[in-house]
């Protein structure tokens, strides 16, 4: 089992309570800050609320701040550490919740204005009380092709995301064990489309990207 996020942008339109905030996904001058287009999220029910039993896992509507590989700042950066205020950031809606929202609400993806095949605007995380190796572990979505292939390793091109379908963008070559969980989603169900042998040589491949825990 695992959760879906989708990312948009996020500008805070209106504060409901501690954490329960509503927010416009386009930039508001261009509507003229339209009411009608706000959604209202809950930031407190995300996956850490989950794992601590504090909503069911079904619930998930956002995903949560974290701290990514690099130190890099991951997952809902709108209004993190409320009530100090984010007023703009992005935020990763759980792919349920975002579905459930009326077509004129709902964010596209990839985002307005920006670039990159879907993949490279999602994220997923499996839940950590699951059977699986990945448990808890979380992926980011890249474009990569792959060069050459030894057994499981693949050499890949992998693009920054969003990036993959603009000109004279720079990928990154590196090894990756298509088979390690520790590396990217490898198992059943996976998100990762690529693969050595018979699979796919270009597509999606979703990278670990830490874990719930920190770990």
């Amino acid at each position: 089992m695992r959760s879906t996020f989708f990312a948009t942008g996020g500008f805070l339109g209106r504060i409901e309570s501690e954490t329960r905030c509503a927010f416009w996904a386009d930039e508001p001058i261009d509507h003229g800050f339209d009411p009608a287009r706000l959604i209202t999220i809950d930031l407190a029910m995300s996956p850490s609320a989950a794992a601590a039993g504090r909503i069911t896992w079904d619930a998930i509507e956002v995903d949560d701040c974290f701290t990514g590989p690099g130190g890099s700042l991951g997952g809902t950066t709108l209004g993190p550490r409320w009530p100090e205020l984010q007023l703009y950031g992005s935020v990763f809606l759980e792919e349920h919740f975002r579905n459930q929202l009326p077509d004129a609400l709902r964010p596209p993806c990839p985002p307005h204005r920006l670039h990159g095949r879907d993949y490279e605007h999602m994220m997923v995380l499996y839940w950590p009380h699951v059977d699986d190796p990945r448990a808890g572990t979380r992926y980011a979505g890249h474009h990569a092709e792959i060069l050459e292939e030894r057994g499981s390793l693949a050499r890949v091109n992998v693009y920054p995301p969003g990036t993959s379908d603009l000109p004279n963008v720079r990928a990154v070559k590196m090894w990756i064990d298509l088979a390690a969980t520790d590396q990217c989603d490898a198992g059943p169900g996976k998100l990762t489309r690529i693969g050595v042998g018979d699979a796919p040589k270009q597509g999606a491949l979703y990278l670990v990207s830490g874990r719930l825990d920190g770990e």
